[in-house]
């Protein structure tokens, strides 16, 4: 039997270090969490000093621990992912939108390097405080700089705050956010305004792992749609719970599994992905497909 522990470390790095140290003495064998950046880099130290494997969602690339597995994929391998797209469509000349925090600060140092590499011309940036909610003025910048794509990272509610700017200085222009935009929330919020928000997700319900994992979270919610975050829990669960399966009792020991196995037959990526558990970069760009809000709900795009 696989006993859980849940605790709110409150996306606070201070916090998420003081449960580190919590689930240290109730002698845990595994944790999940660390939904941003900040809080996986601060738990770094004390996962190792401990020994504690960590699944984490946050997908920073400077997120290096080797006690660290990284089941969201990094910023690096979301935005090969963006530049795919733009080629696909012919969209040549990119704005950027990150926040102004360890994320976004990572996030727009990855795009400054890759998309020029790639032959897309960076025409404008824009940055603005993690949570804004009114991005009114950093669009009406852009617009001036008539990009053909807005790539914007960031997580949270600036997603559902870009489009809803959008609609509001009237300008029609599709965005390509990472994955936090697949979010329930952004449409919650933005309504039909989030049309044209397109985004890379690991949940994708023509793969049969993924409906089966759909079926049990409606049964257990079914007044709330499961999304990627709360599926790459579910594989987390379920790896943790493979390695205690073939025979692991201690940290050590599911350490020295999670370092030796590919997963695959998850709810999470393509029909055939699995998780490389190895590289501690489980799910790889090429294991997301795109989506884009339309009418306020998320559509699987035609590839």
């Amino acid at each position: 039997m696989i006993e859980l522990f849940v605790e709110d470390d409150a996306n606070n790095p201070n916090e998420a270090v003081t449960l580190v140290n919590l689930m240290d003495e109730r002698g845990v064998l595994g944790l999940i969490g660390a939904a941003s950046s900040p809080v996986a880099l601060a738990q770094a130290g004390p996962v190792e000093a401990s020994g504690i494997p960590e699944m984490v969602v946050a997908a920073s690339d400077a997120i290096s621990s080797p006690f660290q597995y990284q089941i969201n994929p990094p910023d690096s391998e979301q935005i090969l992912g963006l530049i795919a797209f733009a080629e696909d469509r012919g969209f040549s000349r990119i704005a950027i939108m990150t926040d102004t925090g360890a994320y976004g600060t990572g996030s727009k140092a990855a795009l400054d390097r890759m998309l020029p590499e790639a032959g897309l011309e960076i025409v404008g940036d824009a940055t603005f405080e993690p949570g804004a909610s009114n991005l009114t003025p950093q669009l009406s910048k852009l617009r001036d700089s008539d990009p053909d794509l807005i790539a914007m990272f960031t997580f949270g509610s600036p997603y559902a705050a870009a489009m809803q700017g959008l609609q509001q200085i009237q300008w029609s222009v599709p965005v390509f956010g990472n994955v936090s935009s697949s979010d329930p929330s952004v449409g919650v919020v933005a309504g039909a305004a989030a049309d044209g928000l397109f985004f890379q997700q690991g949940l994708d319900d023509e793969k049969p792992e993924a409906q089966a994992f759909i079926d049990v979270w409606s049964a257990k919610h079914p007044d709330e749609d499961p999304d990627f975050v709360a599926a790459m829990a579910y594989d987390a669960v379920s790896v943790f719970a493979m390695a205690v399966e073939a025979g692991a009792t201690t940290r050590e020991q599911v350490q020295a599994w999670l370092l030796k196995n590919v997963v695959p037959g998850l709810a999470t990526g393509r029909v055939d992905s699995a998780w490389d558990l190895p590289s501690h970069r489980a799910l790889k760009g090429a294991d997301l497909s795109y989506f884009v809000w339309t009418d306020g709900v998320p559509e699987r795009v035609a590839e």
